[in-house]
C-alpha cells in the first residue's frame, strides 16, 4: 500500500483484520475472467482501493501496488 503519510500506517495497522476481511469478501467473488488483462488488474485496483478507504473512513491510501498475481 501506497499510504499518504506516516501517521496512516499506524491506523492501517490497527484495522489490519478488517482491511483483510473486506478484501478477502471481495476477491472470493472474483472470477478468472474478471482478471484478465491490464483493464482486469485496474478495476481491481480501484475496487480495492475504494473499500478500504470506505473501511478506514478516511481517503489515506494513495495507491494498491502489486508485485504478484495468482490467480486459481
Amino acid at each position: 500500500l501506497e499510504l499518504r503519510d506516516k501517521e496512516a500506517v499506524a491506523k492501517i495497522e490497527a484495522y489490519k483484520p478488517k482491511v483483510l476481511d473486506t478484501f478477502n469478501t471481495y476477491l472470493r467473488e472474483l472470477r478468472p475472467t474478471d482478471l484478465s488483462g491490464s483493464a482486469g488488474i485496474y478495476r481491481l485496483r480501484e475496487e480495492l482501493m475504494v473499500r478500504l478507504n470506505k473501511t478506514m473512513g478516511d481517503t489515506m491510501v494513495q495507491d494498491i501496488l502489486f508485485s504478484e498475481i495468482l490467480v486459481q
